[in-house]
């Protein structure tokens, strides 16, 4: 499973490669279907029912949740405490390595260039699927674990169409950025599989409740 884990991070690796010459080289051709969606998008649209949907990617909500998760990890299994730093600080770097390499500039004039990809859907991706992680290598349930999975990919995309619709990304800047989550994500995945959480066992449980 690891060695499948590695060809996914690889695979993704190379996406996020090509992607990021598309959109630096190829930015006219983007822009001939990115730009009439966006003046659609834009054009007397009302986006303040979108704006509540900022909680779910608040810098203040993810460092708290990812200092709680990193303390979880910390007390199953200190290795597993460090893959979750590590993992959020690794996504950060990328995203601001690709994006200033790419160097795009916002739809919205006057936001600064770099919203490929986007540090807010990145970041809010990153810290759900962490969720997620978490619960499934602590051994929750498949069913809790897959609905906070579905959970995670709606907040996901809520963020990913307020940003949208707000004019601070462009659709192709969010596709880039489950890029990124991805990536970051099959990291932590490789450090979870490998250091499963010394739980105690059925048996060992039975064996105190009866003494």
């Amino acid at each position: 499973m690891r060695n499948s884990w590695i060809r996914a991070w690889i695979a993704a690796v190379g996406l996020l490669i090509a992607a990021a010459v598309v959109v630096r080289n190829r930015t006219s051709m983007l822009l001939k279907v990115e730009e009439p969606v966006m003046e659609w998008l834009l054009d007397g649209t009302d986006t303040s029912i979108w704006d509540g949907a900022a909680i779910f990617s608040r810098n203040w909500v993810l460092l708290l949740g990812t200092v709680i998760l990193a303390v979880v990890g910390f007390v199953l299994d200190r290795r597993v405490g460090i893959a979750v730093v590590i993992t959020s600080v690794f996504a950060r770097i990328l995203t601001s390595l690709v994006g200033g390499l790419v160097g795009r500039v916002a739809p919205t004039e006057g936001i600064d260039a770099g919203s490929f990809p986007s540090s807010e859907v990145v970041n809010a991706g990153v810290f759900w699927g962490l969720v997620v992680m978490m619960l499934w290598w602590v051994g929750a349930p498949r069913l809790v674990w897959q609905i906070v999975l579905e959970v995670a990919i709606v907040i996901t995309l809520i963020v990913s169409v307020r940003l949208i619709v707000s004019g601070e990304v462009w659709p192709s800047d969010a596709l880039g950025s489950t890029i990124v989550i991805a990536l970051s994500l099959i990291t932590a995945a490789v450090v979870l599989e490998a250091n499963p959480p010394q739980l105690p066992t059925k048996t060992a449980t039975d064996n105190m409740a009866a003494a």
